[in-house]
């Protein structure tokens, strides 16, 4: 699971009204990018031996959607379009 927290518990003080001044509601700030070219092999694989979505995200340490987005990406590129001409 993802964790979050409230902007004003971690950020000092005068950062924290510099953002608020240029910004108010959810905001989110990226982690380095972590990309391991085998995590979506395995989603992939969990899912064809029948894991739940939420049983893949907990054993991969993603959210749920995340996981959706790499199977849902994985069924667009095994579609083949046919053009009508």
């Amino acid at each position: 699971m993802k964790k979050y927290a409230n902007a004003k518990d971690v950020l000092p003080g005068n950062l924290y009204e510099q953002v608020k001044s240029h910004f108010t509601g959810l905001l989110y700030i990226p982690g380095e990018p972590t990309r391991d070219p085998g995590k979506r092999e395995i989603v992939i694989s969990l899912a064809k031996q029948g894991a739940s979505v939420q049983e893949i995200a907990n054993i991969m340490d993603v959210s749920t959607r995340r996981v959706n987005q790499i199977l849902a990406g994985r069924r667009k590129r095994k579609v083949e379009y046919v053009w009508d001409e």
